[in-house]
């Protein structure tokens, strides 16, 4: 099947955080984590067949800040189309010929349109540039992630579906107000990705599980289409008094099913899961029916 069959067929498991694990291997933070692909390969392969083997069902390549304007921090710009290939190239090798691949593309790091460093026509331009290196190598979709704001996930989401109609998720990192940084509710940026483009509209990183599930539950208030969920694992909350810290991987897996519950098709992990996150939701989450929602196949523009 393709990645919209299979949505429509079962509930599909994201793999979790790249960044996270490859610091606790001993990489430096300070560093291009996107470079990797190219000096330290085995390192990311590493962590892609790790969640592969934990049951993940689409794999996101090492790309999450490979956009000109972060790689220009590094002095990285002109290697904008090979990291993001091999990337693909990582990414395929581990997934294999059942399992999916997935485009990551973040935030460009600086302030889109209004009082923005960067114009709108420009920040399309730059995530055009990145999408379209990542598609010359072959993904079976694209995944947008940890926006804050959703006039540069608007803008993201048009540049990649002028390019391509392959499916697009598109999703935001929310407060613990579910609001967006800029203030917008979930049902109206569910709204809006959706009439942009976008094929599954979902949350990521921001709060964690018990603020993506309120968030989610908005969200399928407002529209058809597929839902996502890649929560960060959570860190020490105040219940009764007592610190605690709510980020195991049967924590999160329990939410998961839950996340399902509300209309999610496709759900993962984001900052500090681990295979062993993936591994605990691929169970949790393995009888449960398929939502049944939406996807719209757009075509491509122009």
């Amino acid at each position: 099947m393709n990645f919209l069959d299979s949505l429509r067929d079962r509930v599909l498991v994201c793999d979790g955080a790249m960044g996270s694990v490859l610091c606790e291997s001993g990489v430096f933070p300070n560093r291009s984590y996107d470079e990797l692909n190219l000096v330290e390969p085995q390192r990311v392969a590493d962590v892609h067949r790790a969640y592969v083997s934990a049951g993940a069902d689409v794999i996101e390549t090492n790309t999450f800040g490979a956009n000109r304007v972060k790689l220009t921090n590094f002095g990285l710009a002109g290697r904008l189309a090979d990291i993001n290939a091999a990337g693909v190239r990582l990414a395929r090798e581990a997934a294999g010929p059942s399992g999916f691949v997935a485009g990551a593309i973040g935030p460009l790091g600086v302030r889109v349109g209004g009082d923005g460093s960067t114009t709108v026509e420009m920040a399309e331009s730059r995530f055009a540039e990145q999408a379209a290196a990542l598609l010359e190598v072959g993904v079976d979709l694209l995944l947008l992630e940890t926006f804050g704001e959703v006039t540069e996930l608007v803008a993201a989401v048009r540049a990649v579906r002028r390019l391509s109609d392959l499916p697009i998720g598109a999703q935001m990192a929310t407060g613990e107000d579910g609001l967006s940084a800029d203030g917008i509710s979930p049902e109206q940026f569910a709204r809006t990705l959706s009439s942009q483009g976008a094929t599954i509209v979902g949350v990521n990183c921001g709060a964690g599980p018990a603020a993506t599930l309120e968030s989610l539950e908005r969200m399928a208030d407002a529209t058809a289409a597929p839902l996502s969920a890649q929560p960060n694992a959570d860190g020490p909350r105040e219940v009764d008094g007592r610190r605690l810290a709510l980020s195991s991987p049967q924590f999160l897996a329990s939410y998961a099913r839950r996340y399902v519950a509300a209309g999610a098709g496709l759900v993962g992990g984001c900052c500090g899961t681990t295979p062993e996150h993936i591994a605990r939701i691929t169970q949790a989450v393995a009888a449960l029916p398929a939502p049944r929602r939406i996807p719209v196949r757009p075509t491509a523009s122009v």
